[in-house]
């Protein structure tokens, strides 16, 4: 279009360097192609009467960070997720009923936390703090849990363990990004339902008195599986060695595949490598977040008696599945000194 009008005004200069009387028309001419492309452009800019009054179809896109429970740890790790949201939906909601839903396929480290048959009853915000309520199977029996699970202490640590995961993995999961920041955890069975406070004993086993419930909770960062918790947790599992432990924090490096749980618990036994103490930092994070450093100060020892020392040593950790993880060669190069 640009280049049509200026053709034609050239062309009308031409003429109206001969033709005088002709000069006029061409302004004339000029003014109204240029009205036209005014109004073509406010056109394609404004919003149609449909899209005024929120009926027209359309998908909005929305990259948000999801908490998880890490392999069978009491942390939760994270994976980005893209949502849906549609026009009815609010975005907390969506992330609520994803947290339920629990983690991709994908994330084989991350497990979901909340029993089956929980329902999401209502999500609002009210100031600064979201307010939801779920159903009350969210207090019910742990997926996996046997018949007489409430007789079991081990089912019921678990069963309390799951319940501080899941409202922490909401609280995370809400205030990632600053969209709250306070989680006010319910539950009822249904919209016409007062929501009801959840005591306190039933997220902690050592608690009690039957009427401290549940207050609004503020993000929590010693439930996430950072790096400095990460490389922890890995040093924990070796000083124990609890390989299946250890396994979860472990990664394929780039020419040196992981093995298989089995494999490696051979491996690793037949290494036959203590490790008496250590003492790790918490890290620096890549500008790209994608790696991280940190600092091990370690003390080790093999069968044989020889003992050997790791001094300031950088202990490189990066994102697998968008949570931290140890190269299998570094675990290696740890392991066996010079």
């Amino acid at each position: 279009m640009k280049k049509t009008l200026i053709c034609l005004l050239l062309a009308l200069a031409l003429v109206a360097a001969f033709e005088p009387h002709v000069r006029g028309r061409i302004t004339e001419m000029a003014s109204g192609l240029l009205a036209q492309r005014e109004e073509r452009a406010r056109t394609d800019d404004a919003p149609t009467f449909s899209q005024q009054l929120g009926g027209a179809s359309r998908t909005d896109l929305l990259d948000v960070t999801l908490y998880f429970r890490f392999a069978d740890t009491g942390l939760l790790g994270a994976q980005r997720a893209q949502l849906d949201i549609r026009r009815e939906e609010t975005v907390a909601t969506s992330i609520v009923q994803r947290l339920i839903d629990g983690p991709d396929i994908a994330h084989e480290r991350l497990s979901g936390v909340f029993p089956q048959g929980t329902r999401v009853i209502s999500v609002t915000g009210e100031g600064a703090i979201a307010f939801v309520t779920l159903s009350g199977s969210f207090l019910g029996r742990p997926d996996g849990a046997p018949a007489d699970w409430e007789d079991l202490p081990e089912w019921q640590e678990e069963a309390a363990l799951r319940r501080r995961l899941a409202v922490q993995s909401i609280a995370l999961s809400l205030t990632e990004d600053g969209r709250f920041q306070r989680v006010q955890l319910y539950v009822a069975e249904n919209d016409d339902e007062i929501p009801q406070r959840i005591p306190m004993a039933l997220l902690d086993t050592g608690v009690t008195d039957p009427a401290l419930v549940l207050a609004a909770c503020p993000r929590d960062e010693q439930a996430m599986l950072t790096p400095g918790r990460a490389l922890e947790m890995a040093m924990q599992a070796w000083q124990a060695q609890d390989w299946a432990a250890l396994y979860p924090l472990m990664a394929d490096a780039e020419d040196d595949l992981l093995p298989t749980l089995s494999v490696f618990e051979t491996e690793m036994a037949e290494l036959g490598i203590s490790l008496l103490a250590y003492s790790v930092s918490s890290g620096t994070v890549s500008f790209d977040g994608q790696t991280a450093t940190l600092v091990l100060d370690a003390e080790i020892r093999s069968r044989d008696g020889g003992d050997a020392q790791i001094v300031r040593e950088s202990v490189p950790l990066r994102r697998v599945q968008d949570n931290w993880a140890m190269d299998i060669g570094t675990l290696r190069s740890l392991m066996i000194r010079d």
